[in-house]
């Protein structure tokens, strides 16, 4: 079992479970994944396609570019950008570890899964458009991690920036321009639910634990950072 950095446990942060199966929110959240994460969807925009796109890769590395930027326009000494390497770092593995917390304790289905086999107008040969994962919907790890880098990079460099580029392995050849590090989580939650492999639920919730767990983080830096 991995030891956290800052977490006094794995699960010091567990989510609140995810929505019932039964209840509205559940319907809503399979629906907007039926009919725009399909492979074959006829709603979803060319835009949101590329988008879908850009954000399937490792969030390590989408998230290497946004941490250059900072350290790059950073007036902090030598040892304070080493302090916001070592602060984002820490934070997005304690979050690493708290997501597989909350995924493992609840093990919510998959929508590939919860559309071909559940209860709601199953579909067997409905299919993504990126191939799924082999571990739980909730939280998304690619949100936990994203509201991580988020909280850090805001905290330590502020929310705004001047516009920045960012490329992906997944999408040779486009740039995107940003100009806030919480438009980068937002275009996350977006892009898992238009790839057809989370649902928004499970996007959202991995936003938000992903900041809890950098707060707590930035919390308890003095007691990490400290001489030895």
């Amino acid at each position: 079992v991995a030891e956290p950095f800052a977490l006094r446990s794995q699960s010091q942060f567990r989510l609140p479970p995810p929505p019932a199966l039964d209840s509205g929110r559940y319907a809503a959240d399979l629906a907007e994944v039926r009919a725009y994460g399909a492979a074959d969807s006829t709603v979803r925009s060319v835009e949101q396609t590329e988008t879908a796109q850009f954000w399937y890769g490792s969030s390590f590395t989408l998230y290497t570019e946004p941490l250059r930027v900072a350290l790059t326009r950073s007036s902090e000494s030598l040892a304070g950008q080493a302090r916001l390497v070592a602060l984002f770092h820490v934070a997005s593995v304690d979050t690493q570890i708290a997501t597989s917390d909350s995924k493992y304790a609840y093990t919510r289905w998959r929508p590939v899964t919860a559309i071909r086999t559940g209860a709601i107008e199953p579909d067997t040969a409905w299919t993504p458009l990126h191939v799924t994962p082999a571990h739980p919907d909730y939280p998304s790890g690619h949100g936990t991690y994203s509201g991580s880098a988020e909280g850090v990079l805001t905290a330590l460099s502020g929310a705004r920036t001047a516009p920045f580029e960012l490329t992906s392995p997944t999408a040779p050849g486009v740039t995107r321009t940003y100009t806030t590090w919480r438009q980068l989580s937002v275009e996350n939650v977006d892009a898992r639910v238009w790839s057809g492999i989370h649902t928004r639920s499970a996007d959202e919730a991995g936003i938000a634990l992903g900041r809890t767990v950098a707060r707590h983080v930035l919390e308890r830096q003095g007691e990490l950072l400290a001489a030895r």
